[in-house]
């Protein structure tokens, strides 16, 4: 059997000048700090610049990481970060005009036996919803793509996002209120 090696035993490759050891953890991470970037910045361009960005911080910052925790959630950390201050700046904001957060809303997909009719309505939600999500603020919007994507908990958006506990409660239950209620106000079941 033959047992791949760790995040971090790819960190030290890479520290000590290996370049395959970073691709490595590249190839590894890629789609989930894309995913994460994605439901913070809304836009796929935006995310997949973001994306490339980020990786080339962490390569410069990996002396840095030193092995505390585990490198995907310092490298969560770091995109969430990364994000929300794009977000924070006056051409991130320019460009998230464009709204667009199909990750989150991808399991209303219609069914396959829905008539066209169904099929027109379920679209439209999801659509609806799309907007309603991007109307969030970036760390509500954030907390909710680390919870929903993610699927992690509390504790760990928290330590990824470096807040307390607390405020991610409070970001997510003031976003999926927010959601609710905007949602409901236009007969949008969700």
């Amino acid at each position: 059997m033959l047992l791949l090696p760790t995040d971090e035993q790819m960190v030290e490759q890479a520290l000590a000048g290996d370049t395959d050891g970073f691709k490595t953890l590249v190839e590894r991470h890629y789609a989930g700090v894309y995913r994460v970037a994605r439901s913070i910045l809304k836009r796929s361009e935006d995310a997949e610049d973001a994306t490339q960005e980020i990786f080339v911080r962490a390569y410069q910052a990996l002396p840095q990481y030193s092995g505390r925790g585990a490198f995907g959630a310092w490298l969560r950390r770091l995109t969430v970060n990364h994000c929300i201050n794009r977000v924070q700046g006056a051409s991130a904001r320019r460009a998230s005009l464009c709204c667009s957060l199909d990750l989150m809303t991808d399991s209303l997909a219609a069914s396959s036996e829905a008539d066209p009719e169904e099929t027109l309505i379920r679209s439209e939600e999801r659509d609806r919803i799309r907007f309603e999500i991007n109307q969030l603020p970036a760390s509500q919007r954030a907390a909710l793509g680390l919870r929903i994507i993610d699927g992690l908990t509390y504790e760990e958006i928290a330590s990824i996002m470096d807040v307390p506990v607390n405020s991610v409660r409070s970001w997510l239950h003031r976003g999926r209120a927010r959601l609710k209620c905007a949602l409901e106000s236009e007969g949008v079941n969700a």
